[in-house]
């Protein structure tokens, strides 16, 4: 776990230190009788951070570098997120492509959309003369957007579900989406579905029943899947009997969570889709459970 801002800005240092001017000085005194032991001391320097970043040993080595202290120093705020986002305005087109190289349980072509990706993250809205983008909140529309597209076996992008779910909730302001409004709001232009919470011991018999499973997520010491909130898709089970997710907030390189968050310190690792989890390690952020299946 890392412990403060100033615990990142030494391990920055320290690898600048060993990759640039480690060299340099030993160079400069490689005529002196202490140069092996400068240059031994490198390369011990050098292993460590390496070892470190290939097996996330560390998650201040790991996430040591200024996109690390930029996330530290950002307060996680819809508002304070413009920053990262350019002050030019992009028309964003329906017309999305999903990923489609993954398969559910019943063999369903999954249609995977990533909300961190071009074609989605300089996606807004106005609230009081403020824009707030998709990417910061809209796990809850995304995920249900990757579910209903799924089922349908067709592309019903996040971009339209959001688009009809701002025509149908006027406080779209406050920021809390919520999936049962979503599902309201989808039902209205499609229907054929059903929303169900359930509990975790009915996972895998709704996904033998042809149904996928959207997860509330909230942060904590021990997560692995978000840094706050975040809603995830269970659409699969691998050989060994762990879960395959969907992350529509799957980051597009892994980071350190942020100083403000609740899984401050923990690595969200961008390979995640390509790996499987165990029900007590999606368990531990779960807050609730709900089945989406077509009908």
């Amino acid at each position: 776990m890392c412990n403060n801002i100033i615990v990142l800005s030494f391990f920055i240092f320290l690898k600048v230190f060993t990759v640039l001017l480690f060299p340099i000085i030993i160079f400069i005194l490689r005529k002196k009788d202490y140069s092996k032991i400068l240059i031994l001391i490198n390369i011990v320097l050098l292993i460590f951070f390496i070892t470190c970043n290939i097996f996330n040993i560390n998650s201040c080595v790991y996430n040591s570098n200024i996109n690390g202290i930029k996330r530290v120093n950002n307060k996680n705020s819809i508002n304070l997120y413009n920053k990262m986002h350019p002050t030019i305005d992009n028309s964003v087109s329906y017309d999305i492509t999903p990923e489609k190289k993954f398969k559910t349980y019943t063999g369903r072509d999954l249609y995977y959309f990533n909300q961190n990706k071009d074609y989605m993250k300089d996606a807004y809205y106005i609230c009081n003369g403020k824009k707030y983008y998709i990417n910061t909140f809209g796990s809850s529309i995304t995920s249900f957007s990757i579910a209903i597209s799924t089922l349908y076996d067709k592309t019903i992008s996040p971009l339209e579900v959001f688009n009809n779910y701002k025509e149908d909730y006027i406080d779209i302001c406050s920021g809390n989406i919520s999936i049962e409004k979503v599902y309201n709001s989808v039902m209205k232009r499609y229907g054929a579905l059903t929303l169900t919470q359930i509990n975790k011991s009915q996972i895998i018999s709704s996904l033998q029943n042809d149904g996928l499973i959207i997860v509330e997520l909230e942060g904590n010491e021990n997560s692995k899947l978000t840094c706050d909130y975040n809603n995830i898709v269970i659409y699969g089970i691998d050989l060994s009997g762990k879960y395959m997710i969907a992350d529509p907030a799957l980051p597009n390189s892994s980071f350190v969570c942020p100083y403000s968050s609740e899984a401050y310190g923990n690595v969200i690792d961008s390979n995640n889709m390509n790996k499987s989890f165990t029900l007590d390690e999606i368990d531990n952020e779960a807050v609730r459970y709900y089945l989406v299946k077509k009908v």
